[in-house]
C-alpha cells in the first residue's frame, strides 16, 4: 500500500519518510500540490496511493481546493494533513472534506506513521468483508436513502413551519398591541394543521374567569361553552400540561388526547408556564381516536412551549408597560421636580416640571446639563454630585439654590436618593425637588407682619405719650408769643411751634401706621385720582423742572377702593420720585387692565408709575417698604409702608422694580364695573346719594 507525502519541508518529509518505510510502506514523495495532481492525472485511480500526507506550509490558500478536490476525484484515499499553527477556517474547512486527521507540527513521525499504518489496514480489511454482500447492501443503502430523503422532505416542511410559527409567537409579546399577532399565528396554524378553527382562551389574573383573547373561525357559542366547561372543571381535575379535548369533560373520562379512543372535535392544549395556568389553545378539527392524533402530537407539543412562554412574556411585559405608563403620569402631573443623573453627573431624565422650572433641562437637541450647573449648595461647596456619591448617607434632604431661566436663582428643598442601576452597572441620583419661592415669602411675610405688629403697639404707645406733653408744649408757646414783644425773641417762638407742628404729624402718621383707618370702599375712577395727583404735585415738580406725564391705555379704569386712601398712595410714590429725581427728569404715571383671575373675576386696574431719578440704594432695597426705612435726612419712613397697608387692605398688590436709571411702582387693584344705565364713570356712593 503506496502512502504519498506532499511537503516543501525536508526535514518533515525525511523524518515521515524514514519512519512509514520503517514499517513496510512503499513511500512517494512530491514537494507541490501542482506536481501531486499531475503525477495523479498521469496514473490510472487504481494506481493512486492508499494515504496522502500534506503539509500545508508553504502552499497557501492553495491548499484548501487542492485537498478538497483530490478527495472528490479519489475518495477512497485516506488523507493526512499537518502544518504550523492554522487558523479555525481552515480547520472546519478540514472537517467538511472529511480528512482523516490533522496533526500541528512539529509533530513525532513515529506517532503519525503508526496511525496511518493502522487506518490504511483497518480501511483494507472492511473493503475484502463487505465485498460479497456489496450488491444486497447497495439495495438496502438505496432503499434507506430513499426513505430518508421522504423523511429529510417532512422534517424541512416540519422546520419551516415551526420557525414561521416560532417568530410569530415571538411577536405575540414584543408587539405592545398583540391582538393582529395572536390573529396572525391562530390563522398559520390553522392553515398549517388543515384545521377549521383556533382561539386562544385566557385566564384573569385571579384566575376567577376564563374568556377568548383571540379567534379564528370558531363559532362564538362554541367559544362560550368551552369556556364553562374548562372553568368549571379545571379546579377540580387540572390536567397540567397534558393535550386533552373538550369532550373528555363532557363525557368525564379524563384521558389525554393520545390515550382517547372514541372521536373528538375539540383539542385543547393547555398553556402552564412557571406553574402557573395562563390559558389554553383551542382547536377545531376532528380525530377518529388517539391513533389519528399520534403523528400531530409532537408539533402541538411544540407549539404548545413556544406559545404558553410567549404568551406569558406578552402578560408580564404587558404589565410592566402599563405600569411604566402609570409611573409616566405620575411623574409627570406631581407637583415637583424629579430628575435621574448617569454614573457622571449628567441629567438622564427629568419630568415636564422640572423642565418648567429650570428651562435649561428642555432645550431639544442639546445634551442635557450636569447635575452641578442645576443644583447649588452651601454645604458642598467644591462638587456637589461628587460629594453626594461619596457621602455615607444614601438619602439626604437638602435646602439648596437652584439655577431657573437664565442664572436667575431660586430657593428649593431637594430630596435626594442613590440609586443603582442594572443597565449601567453603578449609582446614579433621583432627585425631587420643589420651589419655595412661595413659601420663603409667605415666612418673610409672617416675620414682617409680626415686626410691624409689635412696631405698631409700641408707635401707638409713644404716639399717646408724646400727644399729650407736645399739646402743652405748643399751647405754652402760643401764650408766650402773645406775651412778646421783641422780635429776636419770637423768631424762637415761632421756631417752637414750628417743630412742635412737625412733631405732631410724625405721630399723626405713626397712628395711621398703628391703627389705620378702615377703607370706604366705593368705585372711582383711577384717571380722574392720578389727575387730582398731578394736579397737587405740579408746583412741587415745576420748581426741579421735573415733567409729570400721564398716560391712559386702559378701557375701564374703575376700580373698588377708598378714594381719599388711594391718592394718599399715590401722592406718596410721586411725591417719592419727585424727590429722587434731578432738574429735567421726568414721571411717568400709566393706566391700564390686567387679565382676570380667581381673586378677580373682573380682572385689575393697573397703575404703573415711574421715574428716571436716582433710584434706590442697593442695601435697602430687600426693606424698601419696612417702617422707618428712608433716604431722606427729615423722613419718617412711614410713607410706602403706609402705602403697602393701604393697598393690601384693598385687596391689591404693590411692587416695586429696581431699573438701570430709576424705579418703576406698580399698583393692581380689582377693577370696578360701569354703570349700566348710564355708562358714565361714577363712584358707587355718588349713585347711592
Amino acid at each position: 500500500m503506496k502512502t504519498l507525502i506532499i511537503s516543501k519541508d525536508d526535514a518533515c518529509l525525511r523524518c515521515l519518510r524514514d519512519a512509514l518505510r520503517s514499517l513496510g510502506s512503499d513511500i512517494d514523495t512530491v514537494r507541490t500540490a501542482k506536481g501531486a495532481l499531475t503525477r495523479f492525472t498521469q496514473k490510472h485511480a487504481r494506481h493512486a496511493p492508499r494515504a496522502v500526507v500534506v503539509d500545508v506550509d508553504g502552499m497557501g490558500k492553495s491548499a484548501g481546493r487542492f485537498i478538497d478536490g483530490m478527495i472528490d476525484t479519489y475518495p477512497d484515499t485516506l488523507v493526512f494533513v499537518t502544518g504550523t499553527d492554522p487558523d479555525a477556517a481552515f480547520l472546519t474547512d478540514l472537517i467538511r472534506f472529511g480528512v482523516r486527521e490533522f496533526r500541528p507540527k512539529p509533530f513525532e513521525a513515529e506517532s503519525l506513521a503508526a496511525a496511518i499504518q493502522k487506518s490504511m489496514v483497518t480501511a483494507g480489511s472492511l473493503a475484502s468483508t463487505g465485498s460479497h454482500r456489496s450488491n444486497e447492501t447497495a439495495r438496502e443503502l438505496f432503499r434507506a436513502n430513499q426513505q430518508l430523503k421522504i423523511l429529510n422532505t417532512s422534517l424541512r416542511q416540519h422546520v419551516s413551519q415551526l420557525t414561521i410559527l416560532y417568530q410569530m409567537g415571538r411577536d405575540i409579546s414584543e408587539n405592545e398591541n398583540w391582538s393582529d399577532a395572536l390573529d396572525r399565528f391562530l390563522m398559520a396554524l390553522v392553515n398549517y394543521t388543515k384545521a377549521d378553527g383556533a382561539a386562544l382562551l385566557l385566564f384573569s389574573r385571579s384566575e376567577s374567569r376564563l374568556a377568548p383573547r383571540s379567534n379564528f373561525q370558531v363559532a362564538t357559542d362554541r367559544l362560550q361553552t368551552s369556556c364553562e366547561a374548562l372553568l368549571g372543571q379545571w379546579r377540580d381535575n387540572p390536567r397540567g400540561g397534558e393535550i386533552h379535548s373538550i369532550e373528555s369533560y363532557e363525557d368525564r373520562h379524563f384521558n389525554t388526547c393520545l390515550e382517547r379512543s372514541k372521536p373528538w372535535t375539540f383539542t385543547v392544549v393547555p398553556l402552564k408556564y412557571r406553574n402557573r395556568s395562563w390559558g389554553f389553545l383551542l382547536i377545531e378539527k376532528r380525530y377518529s381516536s388517539g391513533r389519528a392524533f399520534k403523528s400531530e402530537y409532537p408539533f402541538l407539543n411544540t407549539i404548545q412551549t413556544i406559545l404558553a412562554e410567549e404568551v406569558a412574556n406578552a402578560s408580564y411585559i404587558s404589565e410592566l408597560r402599563q405600569l411604566g405608563r402609570f409611573n409616566r403620569k405620575v411623574l409627570e402631573n406631581i407637583h415637583s421636580g424629579v430628575i435621574t443623573t448617569d454614573l457622571n453627573g449628567q441629567v438622564a431624565y427629568f419630568n415636564r416640571l422640572a423642565g418648567e422650572m429650570c428651562p435649561r433641562l428642555a432645550h431639544p437637541g442639546q445634551q442635557t446639563p450636569h447635575f452641578n450647573s442645576i443644583f447649588r449648595c452651601a454645604q458642598f461647596q467644591d462638587d456637589f454630585f461628587a460629594d453626594i456619591m461619596h457621602s455615607d448617607q444614601d438619602t439626604q434632604l437638602l435646602e439648596i439654590d437652584c439655577v431657573g431661566t437664565g442664572e436667575r436663582v431660586f430657593p428649593a428643598r431637594l430630596s435626594i436618593s442613590k440609586m443603582h442601576d442594572d443597565n449601567l452597572n453603578g449609582d446614579v441620583l433621583v432627585g425631587i425637588f420643589e420651589d419655595l419661592t412661595d413659601q420663603k415669602r409667605l415666612q418673610n411675610e409672617i416675620r414682617r407682619n409680626d415686626r410691624l405688629r409689635v412696631l405698631g403697639q409700641l408707635s401707638a404707645s409713644v404716639a399717646h405719650e408724646i400727644r399729650n406733653p407736645l399739646t402743652g408744649i405748643a399751647t405754652s408757646a402760643e401764650l408766650l408769643g402773645g406775651k412778646i414783644d421783641d422780635q429776636n425773641h419770637m423768631k424762637f417762638v415761632r421756631a417752637i411751634l414750628d417743630e412742635t407742628n412737625r412733631l405732631d404729624e410724625i405721630i399723626k402718621n405713626l397712628l395711621n401706621f398703628a391703627r389705620p383707618a378702615k377703607p370706604r370702599m366705593s368705585t372711582c375712577a383711577l384717571g380722574e385720582i392720578s389727575r387730582r395727583v398731578m394736579n397737587l404735585l405740579s408746583d412741587e415738580a415745576g420748581k426741579k423742572d421735573i415733567a409729570l406725564e400721564l398716560k391712559d391705555e386702559s378701557t375701564n379704569d374703575l376700580c373698588t377702593a377708598d378714594p381719599n386712601q388711594l391718592t394718599q398712595v399715590l401722592l406718596n410714590i410721586v411725591l417719592n420720585g419727585i424727590q429722587a429725581c434731578g432738574e429735567g427728569d421726568r414721571i411717568e404715571i400709566k393706566l391700564s387692565m390686567d387679565a382676570a383671575d380667581d381673586r378677580s373675576p373682573t380682572g385689575y386696574a393697573r397703575v404703573d408709575i415711574r421715574d428716571n431719578g436716582a433710584g434706590v440704594p442697593a442695601d435697602i432695597r430687600d426693606s424698601l417698604f419696612e417702617p422707618f426705612v428712608t433716604t431722606k435726612s427729615h423722613g419718617t419712613g412711614l410713607g410706602l409702608a403706609i402705602s403697602q397697608q393701604i393697598v393690601e387692605e384693598h385687596k391689591g398688590t404693590i411692587a416695586c422694580e429696581f431699573l438701570d436709571r430709576g424705579t418703576k411702582f406698580t399698583i393692581r387693584l380689582p377693577a370696578g364695573k360701569k354703570d349700566v344705565r348710564s355708562g358714565d364713570r361714577v363712584t358707587r356712593s355718588a349713585r347711592e346719594r
